[in-house]
C-alpha cells in the first residue's frame, strides 16, 4: 500500500503546467514550464506551436523578461531558493547566453526594457543589502549603471515614449506605495502621488510622457480605474465600477488599449478596454484564475489561466474575431482530471460576527454529515489570498478521502482595503481566532471532528499553525508547519534587511518588543499538544530557518511529539521534484498517523 500511495503521489507531483506568458515578435512568444523538477524558459509561434526549450540553468529561472525587439531574454536564475538571483542574458535564437549580474547575497528584480533593447533596468540592494536602488544595464557596452539612487523598496515600472522619463515607484508596506517620475535631463524626481493614510498604486504611461493610466484605492475601499492628464491637471475613471479588487494594469504600445483583471469572490474576470472611447473590448469568460497577460503586436492577447480542476495552460485571445486559440496542453502524468474536485465558496461567522470566506474541497460522493478528516489550510501574507488554483497536492489529498478547507482570513487581500488592515499590528490576534472559529464550524456543521481536524499553513500561514495550536490546544488533532514564523522578536532580527521595514508595518515595529513577544508562539510552547511536523529550507531569506529551529528544540525539551523536515537546498518554500515528492509523502504520512 505504501508503495502504491508513493507512486500515485509521484504521479499528481509531474502534472505540468505552463505560465509566465510574454509575447514576441512576428507571434512569437514565451512562457515557463518545469522539466525535470525545474522551471526553464520555452518559445513557439503562433504559426508554428512546436515548443523550443531555451533556458538549461541547473535550478531553472525564477522570472524573465523578453527584449521589445525579441532578440534576447533577461532571465532571473534560480540559486537554490536564496532569492539571491544572477541575471543572464538569453539569445532568443541560439539559447546561449551570458551572466551580467552577479552579485553575492544581493537581490534583484522589476526588468524594464526601453523601447529600442538596447538597456533595460532591475532593482537591486548589492549596494548596502537594504536599500534598493534602480540600476541601468547597458546591452552593447556590457556596463552598468546606478540610475536613481533611492532609499526603501524601489522598483522601475518603464520608461516614458519619448526616453525621457522613468517612471519607478517605492513602496513602504505591502498597502502603500508612492510613484515617482525621475527626469532624466534633470537628474530629478517628481512625487506623482501625494496622499495620507496608505493607498495602493498602480500607474502606466497612456501613450505620452504627461498621461497615464492608473488603478488605486485612493478615496475608495478598491481599486478604480482613471486616466490622468498631468498637463492640463484632469483626471476622468475608465472601465467598469464594481467593488472588487483590481489589478494587472497592462497598456498597449499605442496607449489606447487597456487591460486589468478583477478578483471576484477568489476568480479572476479579464477586462479590455478602448479607453480612447471609453468601451469595454469583448474579454474570455472563463471563470478561472489569471497570472499572466500582455497585448502582442497586433493587439491581440496572451495569458495564462488555470483552473480547480485543470492546470495552468496559455491561451490566445483575439478580441475583434472574439475567438480563443489554447496554446498548450499539460500532462496528467496518468490521472484522469475529470475525477478533480471543485471547492464550494462557504462564509463562516468569527468571534465578532465578521463574516469570512473560505473554499472547503470534499472528497468525491462526499455525503452531508459524515465525518471525515479535513486540512484547514493557511495562506501566507498576512496580505496575502487563498485562491482557488489547481493544487495538485489538495486533489491527491482528496483522492484519498481527506478534505481541505483554506479561508482567507481578516488581513487577507482581495476584499478591500479595511478588510485587509482588520489583522495590522495590535489586531495581530483576531486572525488567530477566525482560524479557531473555523475549525469549530466544521466540527458543529458536521464536517469533522476534533481527532479528525488537521491544520497547515506556509510562512505567515505557519504562524498561523503555531499560533493556532498554542491559542487552541485541543482544536486540532495534527499540525504541519511549513518555513513558518515562531517568534515575531528574531524573526524581525534575523529576517533580510530589505524586508524587515514591510514586515513592521504589518507585525508591529521591533520598539514595541513587549508586544511581539505577547504574540509570538514561541513564547507559549507549553500548551502545546498536538502532534507537529516542522518543515524548512536552509537558504529561506525572509524566515530564517532558526524560526524552526526553536520550535523543534523547544518541544523536543518538553517530549512533545514534533518532527522536522529539513533541506539544505531550498528556501522559502519546496520547489525541487525530488524534495517536492519527500515533503508531500512525509506530510501525507503524518496527518494519516494522527488523524483518526
Amino acid at each position: 500500500m505504501k508503495d502504491y500511495q508513493l507512486n500515485r503521489l509521484k504521479q499528481y507531483i509531474k502534472i505540468e503546467a505552463h505560465g509566465n506568458v510574454q509575447s514576441g515578435k512576428h507571434g512569437a512568444y514565451y512562457y515557463c514550464k518545469r522539466v525535470d523538477g525545474v522551471t526553464q524558459i520555452f518559445s513557439s509561434s503562433l504559426s508554428n506551436q512546436w515548443p523550443h526549450q531555451l533556458s538549461f540553468f541547473d535550478e531553472g529561472v525564477d522570472g524573465y523578461s523578453v527584449s521589445p525587439d525579441g532578440r534576447v531574454i533577461a532571465v532571473f536564475v534560480n540559486n537554490k531558493g536564496s532569492e539571491h538571483n544572477p541575471i543572464a542574458l538569453v539569445d532568443t535564437t541560439t539559447g546561449s547566453f551570458q551572466m551580467v549580474f552577479e552579485q553575492d547575497n544581493a537581490q534583484a528584480g522589476g526588468i524594464v526594457w526601453n523601447e529600442s533593447s538596447s538597456m533595460f533596468l532591475f532593482r537591486s540592494n548589492h549596494q548596502n543589502g537594504q536599500d534598493f536602488k534602480i540600476y541601468e544595464y547597458h546591452i552593447i557596452n556590457k556596463t552598468l549603471e546606478l540610475k536613481i539612487d533611492t532609499n526603501g523598496w524601489a522598483f522601475p515600472i518603464e520608461y516614458s515614449p519619448s526616453g525621457r522619463f522613468i517612471l519607478y515607484g517605492v513602496a513602504t508596506s505591502n498597502a502603500n506605495q508612492n510613484i515617482f517620475l525621475y527626469d532624466l535631463e534633470q537628474s530629478y524626481s517628481k512625487l506623482l502621488t501625494p496622499h495620507e493614510g496608505n493607498v495602493s498604486y498602480e500607474y502606466a504611461f497612456a501613450g505620452s510622457d504627461d498621461q497615464f493610466y492608473i488603478l488605486s484605492n485612493e478615496d475608495s475601499e478598491f481599486k478604480k480605474l482613471k486616466h490622468l492628464d498631468v498637463q492640463n491637471n484632469e483626471s476622468r475613471s475608465l472601465g467598469v465600477d464594481i467593488n472588487w479588487e483590481l489589478s494587472g494594469l497592462v497598456v498597449s504600445p499605442c496607449g489606447r488599449y487597456v487591460m486589468y483583471s478583477a478578483n471576484e469572490e477568489g476568480y479572476s474576470n479579464l477586462y479590455l478596454l478602448d479607453a480612447w472611447l471609453d468601451n469595454d473590448l469583448p474579454s474570455p469568460q472563463s471563470k478561472g484564475i489569471l497570472s499572466s497577460y500582455n497585448f502582442d503586436e497586433n493587439l491581440d492577447v496572451f495569458y495564462t489561466y488555470q483552473f480547480p480542476k485543470r492546470s495552468a495552460e496559455i491561451y490566445h485571445w483575439s478580441f475583434r474575431q472574439i475567438k480563443e486559440q489554447a496554446l498548450t496542453w499539460s500532462s496528467y502524468a496518468g490521472i484522469n482530471p475529470h475525477e478533480f474536485i471543485q471547492p464550494e465558496l462557504i462564509e463562516y461567522e468569527s468571534f465578532d460576527g465578521l463574516k469570512v470566506p473560505a473554499f472547503l474541497y470534499l472528497p468525491k460522493n462526499y455525503k452531508r454529515g459524515t465525518k471525515i478528516p479535513i486540512i484547514c489550510h493557511f495562506h501566507g501574507g498576512p496580505e496575502g489570498q487563498f485562491r482557488p488554483m489547481f493544487y495538485k497536492h489538495f486533489q491527491y489529498w482528496l483522492e484519498l478521502g481527506i478534505g481541505v478547507c483554506a479561508p482567507n482570513v481578516r488581513g487577507s487581500s482581495g476584499y478591500g482595503a479595511h478588510y485587509m488592515a482588520l489583522d495590522d499590528y495590535k489586531l495581530r490576534m483576531d486572525s488567530v481566532k477566525d482560524g479557531i472559529a473555523l475549525g469549530n464550524y466544521l466540527i458543529d456543521n458536521g464536517y469533522t471532528t476534533n481527532q479528525q481536524l488537521g491544520v497547515m499553513g506556509g510562512s505567515y500561514g505557519g504562524f498561523m499553525v503555531l499560533a493556532l495550536i498554542t491559542e487552541a490546544p485541543e482544536l486540532f488533532a495534527a499540525a504541519v508547519d511549513v518555513v513558518g514564523i515562531s517568534n515575531l522578536v528574531t524573526f524581525l532580527q534575523n529576517t533580510k534587511p530589505y524586508r524587515r521595514k514591510l514586515r513592521e508595518a504589518e507585525y508591529g515595529p521591533l520598539s514595541d518588543e513587549e508586544f511581539l513577544i505577547s504574540i509570538s508562539p514561541i513564547h507559549k510552547m507549553d500548551r502545546v499538544k498536538t502532534p507537529l511536523l516542522v518543515v524548512h529550507g536552509a537558504t529561506d531569506p525572509r524566515v530564517p530557518l532558526d524560526e524552526a529551529q526553536q520550535v523543534v528544540d523547544a518541544l523536543e525539551a518538553r517530549n512533545q511529539v514534533v518532527e522536522y523536515l529539513f533541506f539544505d537546498d531550498e528556501g522559502h518554500g519546496v520547489r525541487k521534484l525530488k524534495n517536492q515528492i519527500e515533503y508531500y509523502d512525509k506530510t501525507f504520512e503524518f496527518f494519516t498517523k494522527h488523524l483518526k
